[in-house]
């Protein structure tokens, strides 16, 4: 824990479930005195309509400048000393700009695969920002090649300790999430091709399949699989627990980035649940989790669907992997805390005037 109590103003989301409510609340955990500006209070990202989103996209200057107003305030009478921004979709260039000419370090914590297809914040704060944490390692590169982004770290993402968790369920709770295997995650063609390919060979296999944007999957062999829109908070959490398994699959490559997702918090996350995780294989994830130790892992589609079909029929060894995956989770501190300590141990280094370098 740190020694220091700063005053930490934060920016990001703060629903039940979401990462950056988590970064935020580990913070304060750790011994901080937080502020939080909840960006849905400014603007309204669930409207799915086509009306709302044109009505969004024309209010956007107008949503960004009363964050800008209020954050501007809310610096003035609580003098943090850092503004701390989970991702900044909607965090102007000019409150990043105040803050550096404030001599108030402002650090940002990126967790996505792509920063250039977030809107036209984001790329253009970047290279302003004190520090970036990003959480995907080829990210690095990828920012400071293409945005000249110098002060940046890979910084992993971490599970809830609040929330991530091996909760009970009730026999309702049972009925309503329980299932062979589990994916809970946004479509993506990849994902939706991997678990096409999985029910087609599996035809009994009892999935279940949560998330946003599944209305555009196409596929025929998955449409009964589907459960509907995205589950988050303790919903999350449920569904985890009551999977045999829990999927890891990986989003592809976005928009300026280099590679597709190597690691999510759902890496993270599925473990300290206390199930058992089954991720897509590559050097970056097996740092963490030992193969066939701690989680199992797949590198094809026909590997995914015969360690599926093992590990359904040996339930000692399913139960015996996901409780390691549960303790590797506990002991190397993969939780957001721990993530937190890192850019605390940043903020103490930069007010003793290395700057956090």
């Amino acid at each position: 824990m740190t020694t220091r109590n700063h005053r930490i103003l934060c920016i990001g989301e703060t629903w039940h479930g979401s990462d950056a409510r988590a970064a935020f609340a580990a913070l304060r955990r750790l011994g901080n005195s937080i502020q939080v500006i909840d960006e849905n209070n400014y603007v309204p990202t669930h409207w799915k309509t086509t009306t709302g989103r044109v009505v969004r996209k024309i209010l956007k200057p107008l949503f960004v400048k009363e964050l800008m107003s209020d954050s501007l305030r809310l610096i003035k009478s609580f003098q943090p000393d850092m503004l701390f921004v989970f991702k900044g979709s909607w965090v102007h260039p000019n409150l990043i700009g105040f803050c550096r000419s404030a001599s108030i370090p402002v650090l940002n914590y990126y967790p996505d695969v792509s920063f250039l297809a977030h809107g036209p914040n984001i790329p253009k704060a970047l290279p302003l920002y004190s520090h970036v944490f990003n959480t995907k390692a080829y990210g690095v590169d990828d920012m400071k090649a293409q945005l000249g982004v110098t002060n940046i770290t890979f910084l992993e993402p971490g599970f809830d300790p609040e929330l991530h968790q091996p909760v009970k369920l009730t026999d309702e709770e049972q009925a309503l999430y329980g299932c062979d295997v589990s994916f809970i995650g946004t479509w993506s063609p990849k994902k939706e091709a991997t678990l096409a390919t999985l029910i087609e060979a599996l035809p009994n296999l009892k999935l279940k399949v949560w998330g946003c944007q599944w209305e555009k999957s196409g596929s025929r062999s998955l449409a009964n699989f589907i459960m509907g829109d995205e589950i988050t908070g303790d919903a999350y959490t449920k569904a985890i627990r009551a999977s045999s398994i829990c999927l890891g699959l990986l989003s592809e490559a976005g928009k300026g980035s280099s590679s597709g997702d190597l690691i999510t918090a759902r890496t993270f996350q599925i473990p300290a649940c206390g199930t058992f995780m089954m991720h897509e294989r590559n050097p970056e994830v097996l740092r963490y989790f030992a193969d066939g130790t701690d989680a199992a892992f797949f590198s094809t589609p026909k590997e995914l669907i015969e360690q599926v079909q093992f590990y359904l029929a040996h339930d000692n060894e399913r139960e015996r992997v996901a409780a390691n995956g549960r303790d590797r989770s506990v002991r190397d501190d993969y939780t957001i805390d721990g993530r937190m300590k890192v850019v605390l141990r940043w903020l103490d280094h930069y007010r003793d005037g290395s700057n956090g370098n």
